[in-house]
C-alpha cells in the first residue's frame, strides 16, 4: 500500500478519514454499549406503546386468516427493525411483565380487546444474543443493537414472537425530532474539533519551528515532521533558509571585501600624503579609479537580479553579434546557421553587461585569442566565449563565481579587477533563465558556456 501510495497514509486527507472512520465506529460502538443498559428498557417501552395497534392487527389477521396467507401476513410485517414468527409454545426465556403489558393494552379499542385475555410475555434481548441468533429464516436483514422480545398467545395455542428493536431514529415521539436535531450537533461539533485539532496541531507545531528557525549555520532547522503536506512545507521552508543563509553570507563577504578594498585604496592614498607634503591629482588618481569601479560593479552587482529597465524582445545570435563587432578589440565568432530566429525577452542592458564581462575576461587572461561560438542544438541555444589563457585550476572552479573571488593571477597591476565579473553575469543570466558553465578546454584556454534553454525562446 505505501509503495502504491508513497506519503498518503501520512497525509492530513488520511488523518480526517481515519478519524472520520474511528469517530463513526465509536458512536456505534457506545450506541450499542448505551442500549445495553437500563436505558433500553426505556426505549422499549416506547416502542411497545408505538406499535400496540400494529401488533393488535397483525395479531387479529393471523387468527382470522386462512393457514395458507399466513407466510405472507408474517413477510409483510417484517422490516429492518422488526420482525415476526410463530412458534407452537413459549419460549423458556420470556417472562411475564405486567407493566410491558399494561403499555401493550392502554389503547382500547375492537382489535386490542382480542387480546386483553391473552399471556403476553416479554424479554429484552442484547446484541451479543441477536448476533448469534440464526437468521435463515428472515427474508430481510435485522438491523439492532437491542431488541425486545414480545410472546403473544394466538387462538389456535401457537405463539406469534416479535422482535421490535427500540430506536430513536425510527420511531415518532414528540421530541424525537429534536433528539436527532441535537445527536448531529453534537457529533458534529465534537468531529470538527477532533478534525481541527488534527490539523492544527502539527500547523502549531510548524508555526513554532519556524518562529525560532535562525539563519546561522548552528540554528536548529524547521522539524520535517508530521502529515505528508507539511513535511513538504517543511523542506521548502529549510530550502528557504538555506538560501536566505548564503544571501546572509554573500552579502557579509560583499561588505568585508567593500571595506578592505576601500581601505586599501584609502590607506595608498594616505601613505602618499605622509610621504609628499604635497600631492598632486595624478599620483591619486588611479587609486580613485579602482575605488570607483568597485563601486560601480557593486551597484551592477546588486541590481544583476532586479534590472531597472524593462524586458524586450532580443534576437541572441544579431545581438551577440553586434557586441563582437563593437568590441574595441579583435573577436573572431562562428555560428550554425540555425542559430538565427532564436529570440528571447531579455533585458537589454542586463544582457550587455553580461557578455561584455565575459568577453573582458577573455581578453584579460587570454594570450589574444577570443571566440565566439554560437550553436542552435535540440535544448536550446548556446553562446561559448573561448580563450587561449592560462584556464582555471579545478579547485577553483566551484568559487570562482563568489563575489570578490580572485586567482592569484589577477591580483597585480596588470590585470586589476574587483571579482564582481563572473558573479555578476552569472546573477544576469539566472534572471533570464539562462545559466553559465565554466571549463578547461583540452588544448589550452577556458570556454565560458551561457546556455539558453529552449523553453524560454519565444
Amino acid at each position: 500500500m505505501k509503495a502504491l501510495f508513497p506519503g498518503a497514509l501520512n497525509s492530513i486527507l488520511a488523518r480526517i478519514l481515519a478519524l472520520t472512520f474511528g469517530t463513526v465506529l465509536l458512536a456505534m460502538a457506545a450506541l450499542a454499549a448505551i442500549m445495553q443498559t437500563p436505558l433500553s428498557d426505556k426505549l422499549s417501552n416506547r416502542v411497545i406503546i408505538e406499535s400496540s395497534q400494529s401488533i393488535a392487527e397483525l395479531v387479529w389477521l393471523l387468527d382470522t386468516a386462512p393457514a395458507e396467507v399466513e407466510g405472507a401476513v408474517l413477510s409483510a410485517f417484517d422490516g429492518a427493525s422488526q420482525f415476526a414468527r410463530i412458534t407452537p409454545d413459549f419460549s423458556p426465556d420470556v417472562k411475564v411483565d405486567t407493566a410491558k403489558r399494561n403499555l401493550l393494552m392502554r389503547e382500547t379499542t375492537a382489535v386490542t380487546e382480542r387480546m386483553r385475555h391473552r399471556e403476553v410475555r416479554f424479554r429484552t434481548v442484547g446484541l451479543t444474543e441477536l448476533s448469534k441468533r440464526d437468521t435463515s429464516e428472515r427474508s430481510r436483514p435485522f438491523y439492532a443493537v437491542s431488541a425486545v422480545h414480545i410472546a403473544i398467545e394466538l387462538a389456535d395455542k401457537r405463539v406469534l414472537n416479535l422482535w421490535l428493536a427500540p430506536s430513536n431514529f425510527g420511531t415518532n415521539g414528540a421530541y424525537s425530532v429534536f433528539f436527532r436535531l441535537g445527536l448531529i450537533l453534537l457529533a458534529t461539533v465534537g468531529l470538527g474539533l477532533a478534525i481541527h485539532w488534527v490539523i492544527m496541531q502539527p500547523i502549531r507545531k510548524l508555526e513554532h519551528d519556524a518562529e525560532i528557525v535562525g539563519l546561522a549555520e548552528t540554528a536548529i532547522p524547521v522539524s520535517e515532521t508530521g502529515p505528508v503536506e507539511l513535511r513538504r512545507l517543511a523542506r521548502a521552508l529549510n530550502r528557504v533558509r538555506v538560501r536566505l543563509s548564503m544571501l546572509v553570507r554573500e552579502r557579509e563577504q560583499i561588505m568585508v571585501a567593500i571595506a578592505h578594498d576601500i581601505r586599501t585604496g584609502l590607506t595608498k592614498i594616505r601613505l602618499r600624503m605622509d610621504a609628499n607634503e604635497t600631492i598632486s591629482r595624478e599620483l591619486i588618481e588611479s587609486d580613485l579609479a579602482q575605488m570607483e569601479l568597485l563601486l560601480a560593479d557593486m551597484m551592477a552587482y546588486a541590481r544583476a537580479e532586479n534590472p531597472v529597465s524593462g524586458h524586450e524582445l532580443i534576437e541572441l545570435c544579431d545581438f551577440v553579434s553586434a557586441l563582437a563587432n563593437a568590441a574595441p578589440y579583435p573577436i573572431s565568432i562562428e555560428f550554425d546557421r540555425g542559430a538565427d530566429g532564436f529570440v528571447v525577452a531579455g533585458n537589454r542592458v542586463a544582457l550587455t553587461r553580461l557578455f561584455e564581462n565575459l568577453l573582458e575576461n577573455a581578453r584579460r587572461y587570454g594570450s589574444g585569442l577570443v571566440l565566439i561560438r554560437i550553436q542552435n542544438a535540440d535544448d536550446g541555444l548556446y553562446v561559448d566565449i573561448i580563450d587561449d589563457g592560462p584556464g582555471i585550476p579545478e579547485a577553483e572552479m566551484g568559487r570562482i563565481f563568489d563575489p570578490f573571488v580572485r586567482l592569484e593571477s589577477s591580483r597585480n597591476l596588470a590585470f586589476g579587477g574587483t571579482g564582481l565579473g563572473l558573479g555578476i553575469a552569472r546573477a544576469i543570466a539566472r534572471t533570464h533563465g539562462a545559466e553559465i558553465t565554466l571549463s578547461n578546454r583540452p588544448e589550452g584556454g577556458l570556454c565560458a558556456r551561457t546556455f539558453f534553454p529552449r523553453e524560454i525562446a519565444t
